[in-house]
């Protein structure tokens, strides 16, 4: 009788311990997905800082210009104009009277250049001189000349 009594203490025993094994395994398996999905739900901030930068007109120019007899063309001479900070390059254009544009574009180490252009009217020339960062273009220097 107490093999029998010992085989009854070891069967509670065994099924508290398969119950506990059970109750492991079910939270095991409740929490590992869990636990995984929060391993890839976190980001990695990287800090932005935004900023601007208004690109200013060049600050001055020297230089002369002519035009012929008839008025009808114009050659400007640039010994100088001011740098712009973070300038990447610069456009230089001359407008005639009639709307037609000629177009220089110099290396940032460049501030001297010659242009000209013809037009088929009598009147003001328009000069500009801007800055590019990259892509992005600066306010234009400008001057009307006319000719003598």
């Amino acid at each position: 009788m107490s093999q029998h009594r010992a085989a009854r203490r070891l069967g509670p025993l065994r099924l508290v311990r398969f119950v506990v094994q059970v109750l492991l395994g079910v939270i095991v398996l409740t929490w590992a997905p869990t636990v995984a999905q929060a391993a890839f739900s976190g980001a990695a901030v990287a800090p932005v800082t935004v900023g601007t930068y208004a690109i200013p007109a060049p600050a001055g120019v020297t230089g002369n210009f002519s035009c012929t007899t008839n008025k009808l063309s114009m050659t400007v001479n640039l010994t100088d104009f001011g740098a712009v900070n973070r300038a990447t390059g610069y456009t230089v254009s001359l407008t005639a009277p009639n709307g037609q544009v000629t177009t220089n574009n110099l290396a940032a180490n460049t501030r001297s250049t010659a242009i000209t252009r013809s037009s088929s009217t009598v009147g003001n020339y328009t000069l500009r001189i801007r800055a590019n960062v990259g892509t992005w273009t600066g306010q234009n220097l400008e001057r009307v000349l006319t000719c003598p």
